[in-house]
């Protein structure tokens, strides 16, 4: 714990390799490590949710980034990140990521991809898909209310993420859970424009099975206490742009600004809700 700190559960960034591609600064390093305790402590006192699993964590380590498949591995009492990405993103972009790994940590106890295979295998893959959407959500809300992220910054991060990840051969699951996040989080932004606390928090869980035959995605949606199921209407047109942001690769690249206006508009039509006006105003200034 560092000195004039008082909170036994307070993570701190120890050790870690001293050089090498893709280490973070240590300034970022600071600030990496005070965003996820802010994180926790705004997960426990302003949502109110239970954040005891981060509690068996002392320390927060970034080891010599790798190319492997990893962003966040926990190693019994330490939590470890993969820095490999920051070599083809912003910082912006890694925060928003490890905040998203974070709340698979602290909420959902699901820390690595073992247990997050363990889950999908015990639960199936539709409440993995979940987990993730609402691992989106809360990561944004926290971009929203702390950070004062505008919607239109927070879709230009998910740019980044579909140039990274981005893969012309996708699997469906995955682009549920894209489609999934981008509503959830634009309909929070809709109803709660600017950086005050977000009282919406519906999640959408899509299924694209009926785009072919009847130009419809059917969605489940969880509100604060219960389940329901709806549909949003996009026609073939709309899938296909949206599935184009998602793939973000190959010689047919979307750019940023058409990206981002993408994800509006074809959010405004899903969820029947019209793109408030200083939302607007921010996109037709990228």
């Amino acid at each position: 714990m560092r000195p004039g700190k008082t909170n036994p559960h307070e993570l701190r960034i120890v050790g870690g390799a001293k050089s090498g591609k893709d280490e973070l600064q240590a300034e970022l390093r600071t600030e990496l490590e005070a965003a996820i305790n802010g994180f926790a402590a705004w997960l426990r006192k302003t949502k109110k949710l239970h954040v005891e699993p981060a509690e068996r964590y002392s320390n927060l380590k970034l080891p010599r980034p790798t190319s492997e498949d990893w962003i966040m591995r926990v190693r019994e009492s330490e939590v470890q990140f993969n820095t490999y990405i920051t070599g083809h993103s912003s910082f912006d972009y890694f925060r928003l990521v490890v905040l998203h790994e974070c709340f698979h940590l602290f909420v959902q106890d699901v820390p690595n991809k073992s247990d997050a295979k363990r889950f999908r295998d015990d639960f199936g893959d539709v409440f993995m898909k979940l987990l993730d959407i609402e691992a989106d959500y809360f990561t944004a809300m926290y971009y929203k209310e702390i950070l004062h992220a505008s919607l239109v910054s927070l879709f230009s991060l998910y740019y980044q993420g579909s140039l990274i990840f981005g893969d012309p051969k996708i699997r469906a699951p995955k682009l549920e859970r894209f489609i999934g996040s981008v509503l959830s989080i634009a309909n929070a932004y809709f109803e709660n424009p600017g950086s005050r606390q977000t009282k919406e928090n519906d999640l959408y869980l899509p299924s694209i099975s009926n785009i072919p035959t009847e130009e419809r995605i059917h969605v489940l949606i969880s509100h604060n206490n219960h389940f329901s199921l709806g549909e949003i209407h996009a026609d073939l047109h709309d899938f296909l742009e949206i599935k184009r942001c998602y793939t973000g690769a190959g010689e047919n690249k979307v750019e940023r600004r058409r990206y981002v206006r993408t994800l509006l508009e074809f959010s405004s039509k899903a969820l029947g809700k019209p793109i408030p006006t200083a939302i607007y105003r921010e996109l037709q200034k990228l």
